[in-house]
């Protein structure tokens, strides 16, 4: 398709979450911004766990490690999306996932070993020069 490229800024919300992912940054890696109702943060390169999937680009982050108690990372599925350079952009929506996984120095308790809260994000997908 002539003149189209893949997006790599998605801005997205849903409910009282509100992500920010770029693919490509002037750090020369990826960022990405997670706020909600309790937390602000901000992540880049490493910190970042991209994988290629069939569902789309399966991108992580950890929110929160608390020894002894839970790991909570949240997940956003990314599809490939084309949209023309110079728009403003091509409305999207994307599932998001946090997953907390309880820690214990006593080992894994009985039941589910992860515990999942998924949200719809909608917002746009634009291709920017970085």
């Amino acid at each position: 398709m002539d003149g189209f490229t893949n997006a790599n800024l998605f801005e997205l919300s849903g409910g009282t979450i509100h992500v920010t992912y770029s693919t490509t940054s002037i750090l020369g890696g990826p960022i990405f911004s997670y706020r909600d109702n309790l937390l602000s943060l901000s992540f880049s390169g490493a910190e970042i766990h991209i994988e290629e999937t069939a569902l789309g680009q399966v991108v992580t982050v950890t929110l929160e490690a608390i020894p002894d108690l839970r790991t909570v990372s949240f997940s956003l599925v990314v599809p490939a999306v084309t949209v023309m350079p110079q728009s403003s952009g091509t409305r999207i929506k994307v599932l998001g996932v946090r997953t907390t996984a309880p820690t214990t120095i006593a080992g894994p308790p009985p039941g589910p070993q992860l515990l999942y809260s998924a949200v719809y994000l909608r917002g746009t997908a634009q291709f920017i020069v970085s």
